[in-house]
This record gives structure tokens, sequence and C-alpha cells, in this order.
């Protein structure tokens, strides 16, 4: 089970806490994943006044952004091609607040894991 930071599981997030909790957030699928910490990049984008930004983990085969649609904090996942690939895949949602749940989360990992895992194979089946 994930270990989702509480002030994100709060009815109204703030903006900074968006940024610090989503990215502790982000590092506790990273370890849950066992990526390398060269394996992948952490970002933050605040953007301006207005809007919440988003907090962006990318690796060579998973792109992953915590960041808040209609009015929901969510999670959107989905695969890539390297750390330049800012389109890739097709894009996924789970809300922050579901992977409190054991079986969300558990479910989550492994979709996670499922998707990095076909993401590698592609990478080597293009190499070939």
């Amino acid at each position: 089970m994930l270990n989702v930071p509480k002030a994100l599981l709060e009815t109204r997030v703030k903006k900074e806490t968006l940024h610090r909790s989503g990215k502790r957030l982000l590092l506790e699928i990273a370890g849950a994943l066992q990526l390398s910490p060269e394996s992948y990049d952490v970002r933050s984008n605040k953007g301006g006044n207005g809007v919440m930004g988003e907090v962006t983990l990318h690796s060579d085969d998973l792109y992953l952004m915590v960041h808040v649609a209609t009015g929901e904090l969510r999670v959107m996942y989905r695969t890539c091609k390297g750390r330049k690939d800012y389109c890739g895949g097709m894009n996924h949602y789970i809300g922050v607040p579901d992977l409190a749940s054991t079986t969300a989360s558990e479910r989550f990992m492994a979709k996670l894991k499922q998707m990095s895992s076909l993401g590698i194979r592609e990478s080597n089946h293009q190499a070939a």
C-alpha cells in the first residue's frame, strides 16, 4: 500500500501543499517501483496565479503527474518513450484519495509495473 501524505487527502489542498506533498507521493511511487534515483526526474511546475500547477515524475517508460483537474486532486499516468517524450501513450487517471485504499493502491502499482515493463519491451524491440 502506498503511504499517501495526509495533506493530499484534505478537502482543499493549497498550492504549496500540492507541490511539497505531491513530490513525496511521487517519490513513494518511485520507491515502490524500485526505480533508481538516476532513472527518473521529479519536476514541479507551479504555474502562475490562479492555477495550482503540477508535479511530474518522468522516467524512460512512465510519465506521472499529480495535479488538480475538475476540482479533484488526481494522478495522470501514461507510458512514454524516453524523458524527452511529453505526449506518450494514452492518459489514465486515478484520484489521489483513492490511493489511500489498499486495494486501489495495489491495483494502481500493478498497472504501473505492467506499463513500465511494456515500455521496456517496446524500447528493446525498437533497438533490435
